[in-house]
């Protein structure tokens, strides 16, 4: 039995798709696509032995298809165009793209089949040369008033989205704002309690617990509510960072300092190496200590109690500073590196992790690296990752 010819029909209708499919099943393979896009990355996969194509698709327009497919595999596929327009221009601005012919809607279920084997069969539709020649100019110009029409539509969205981005930063300022003052005022008489029930000799231990577990609660808060705001402003361009001479080394003890509790708690080691750490640059003190401090969280919360030595090491790479955080744990798929940085990102499983910024697959809201990325960019650096290591570059 012979093999079946393969058909691809581009068609954003449903009911349309379906019928086409129903009717050529029985003869032909037929692939199917609900838009442009998808149809040219079916394209790419497999080359079918012939194209059918609406020609009034939300997204590319029949034409636009016709030269984007010719572009790909060239001339050899035949490429035909269906349209419930039976004006002899459409059918002429359709032939000037590449297509071989046109199919009118509505769909002849009785000679659809014999039309496309046609078609397959060598059939073809030509233009006089002055009808080419006027079609290829009617297309050039419709193709040109899509464009624009795309271009502009492109620059509206982008304002919106400048005004969203603009109208969320100044919510989470303001909503920062809010809670940070009853946030200090509670956190305040939080330590004061703590300190009062650990002076008193008789009061249950139980209470003592769980005034600091109230402490840690709030402290972990604030913590999260100052990283968000601090990544949306960072977005919007909206942080002045305060630059001036620093000592890196000072800043990076600063951030480890933070962990030397949680490391002795969970029995592990950070080892500092490399020899700038007495190397002074220009920077926000302040948020690159934000920085430092989520790429050694991160290293933690990747490793199990007792795990292999966690790396801290600042160096230079063609004169270039380079800050590296390492850790042997959980480790990444290489196809996950490219997303680290991305905001919420998570290499944890959210049904397994708990929330932490210092236990093993401790959860946080995934934006610890998004905020390393975005302070290391305000200070003309980047940040990447390997499979063991999280690295920026200071300029």
């Amino acid at each position: 039995m012979a093999e079946k010819r393969t058909i691809l029909y581009i068609e954003d209708d449903a009911h349309a798709r379906n019928l086409v499919r129903k009717i050529l099943q029985r003869d032909f393979d037929v692939l199917t696509a609900q838009n442009g896009l998808e149809g040219l990355d079916i394209l790419k996969q497999r080359t079918p032995d012939l194209v059918l194509t609406d020609l009034n698709l939300p997204d590319l327009s029949g034409e636009v298809i016709a030269a984007r497919i010719r572009a790909i595999v060239g001339e050899g596929l035949p490429i035909v165009a269906m349209t419930a327009h039976n004006e002899k221009q459409v059918r002429e601005r359709a032939l000037a793209a590449g297509c071989i012919g046109y199919i009118t809607k509505p769909i002849d279920s009785r000679t659809l089949v014999a039309t496309i084997h046609d078609f397959l069969g060598g059939r073809t539709e030509q233009l006089g040369e002055a009808d080419q020649r006027r079609a290829t100019k009617e297309m050039q110009a419709t193709l040109t008033s899509q464009l624009e029409q795309t271009v502009r539509k492109l620059q509206e969205d982008n304002a919106e989205l400048r005004n969203l981005e603009r109208a969320k930063t100044a919510f989470l300022t303001q909503v920062s704002h809010e809670l940070r003052t009853p946030l200090t005022v509670l956190s305040g008489y939080i330590q004061m309690l703590c300190q009062q029930l650990q002076a008193d000799p008789t009061v249950n231990p139980r209470y003592v617990e769980l005034a600091n577990m109230a402490a840690t609660g709030l402290q972990r808060l604030h913590t999260v509510m100052n990283e968000v705001v601090v990544m949306a402003r960072l977005a919007a361009n909206q942080v002045d960072a305060f630059m001036a001479p620093v000592l890196i080394g000072d800043v990076a003890r600063q951030a480890i300092e933070e962990y030397r509790t949680a490391l002795e708690r969970r029995r592990l080691r950070l080892e500092m190496s490399g020899d700038c750490w007495e190397q002074v640059i220009m920077a926000d003190a302040a948020l690159l200590r934000l920085a430092f401090s989520n790429l050694i969280s991160n290293a933690i919360k990747a490793t199990p109690d007792g795990g292999a030595p966690i790396g801290f090491h600042i160096g230079k790479q063609a004169d270039v500073l380079h800050v590296r955080v390492s850790d042997h744990g959980i480790g990444i798929q290489p196809e996950q590196l490219r997303l680290l940085f991305k905001p919420f990102y998570t290499n944890i499983d959210v049904n397994r992790g708990r929330t932490s910024k210092t236990d093993f697959m401790g959860m946080g809201l995934g934006i610890g690296l998004t905020v390393v990325a975005r302070i290391v960019e305000a200070h003309n650096g980047r940040a990447w990752a390997s499979l063991l290591i999280v690295a920026v570059a200071l300029g």
